[in-house]
């Protein structure tokens, strides 16, 4: 699926809800034909910077050999090693410093884009440049348990972003140290990566730009009446997001595929599967949650990146959408969009675009 790569940029920022953070980075007019030089790019902007404002600092526990006292005296390690005939002790105190956590990934991050051989000359330059200049901080091999250990607090927030954008380059790396040369992996042709790229992104979207009551709620199944041990082999119902409001409850689901409609026959139909799957899941909802009252409609939200779509079915009383947001065109089209496919703020509906139907 051909998606422009600064819509995947603004993809990731709206799943990691750094949008404001994201937008403060200036792109430029640049075109980027791999993503891996828009992630350096970025990078590189922020590491600027974070350097030009400071480097974060935190205290960290420091055990030395030192003339005098300081902290905490560890009298035994003192005496064990005849620390006081030299006029010294041996202590325990917190220093300030720059070599924490945050600071080690994105010296390491930068250490490892002046290793992609497929990025561009100009980024990976200055990638060398700035981990030069990040002298006061250690260099270290990246692992995935370094970023758990990250403290990330209101003065240091776009911190945040930067650590989210290292370990998505992180985890899309392939380093042969043997060598010193990194290849970096476009997941643009993933569709399980980006399915859950894309479900995020819509999830934040409606957390920020409705007024709906947004979860991802599991469904349990409506009359199921077996033994447990039965019951255990019945695939689960987990919702991707569901909208609710005071009149309505609609359970989105999202699907990233490279072909959103099935053309195996004579134009274009639903995914059976799917349909199927969002009909299951508004049939239990409303016979468990006894919601009669309450509006409950099943939604299909497909990522595409041309031939855009919005089909409405009524299947058994249950009212089932089907409809497309084109990745392929301008950011803020796209966010248009899909402001109108969920209706903006609780109240308002999108126009009625319905096309010719087929189920399967």
């Amino acid at each position: 699926m051909n998606i422009p790569v600064r819509n995947i940029y603004y993809l990731l920022c709206y799943a990691w809800d750094h949008m404001r953070e994201g937008e403060t980075v200036d792109l430029g007019s640049e075109e980027f034909g791999r993503m891996v030089d828009l992630f350096a790019k970025v990078l590189n902007e922020g590491v600027a910077r974070i350097i030009s404002r400071g480097l974060d600092r935190d205290y960290l526990p420091v055990h030395e050999d030192i003339r005098g006292l300081k902290g905490k005296l560890d009298l035994a390690t003192t005496v064990k090693r005849n620390l006081l005939l030299h006029g010294k002790t041996h202590c325990s105190f917190d220093e300030l410093s720059y070599d924490v956590p945050q600071n080690r990934i994105l010296k390491a991050t930068l250490r490892q884009l002046t290793m992609v051989t497929s990025l561009g000359p100009a980024h990976r330059q200055r990638a060398g440049r700035l981990y030069r200049k990040m002298d006061a901080v250690s260099d270290v091999v990246l692992r995935p348990r370094m970023f758990r250990t990250v403290r990330i607090h209101r003065n240091n927030r776009f911190y945040s972003f930067l650590i989210h954008l290292c370990r998505i380059i992180y985890d899309n790396l392939l380093v042969n140290q043997e060598e010193g040369v990194a290849t970096f992996y476009d997941f643009r042709e993933d569709e399980q990566q980006m399915g859950l790229l894309f479900q995020q992104f819509v999830k934040v979207f409606c957390e920020r730009e409705t007024d709906y009551e947004v979860s991802a709620p599991r469904i349990e199944w409506f009359g199921a009446d077996k033994s447990e041990s039965d019951l255990r082999h019945l695939p689960g119902m987990q919702t991707d997001i569901v909208l609710r409001s005071p009149g309505r409850t609609v359970i989105l689901d999202t699907k990233f595929y490279k072909n959103p409609l099935d053309r195996r026959w004579e134009g274009r139909r639903v995914h059976s599967g799917n349909l199927y799957q969002i009909f299951s899941y508004v049939t239990n909802w409303v016979e468990k949650t006894g919601e009669g009252e309450v509006e409950a409609q099943g939604w299909l939200l497909y990522a595409a990146v041309e031939g855009g779509f919005d089909y409405r079915f009524e299947l058994m009383g249950r009212r089932i959408r089907v409809c497309s947001i084109d990745l392929g065109q301008g950011w803020r089209r796209i966010e248009e969009e899909l402001k109108g496919v969920v209706g903006g703020r609780v109240g308002q509906t999108s126009p009625d675009m319905s096309r010719e139907h087929y189920i399967m």
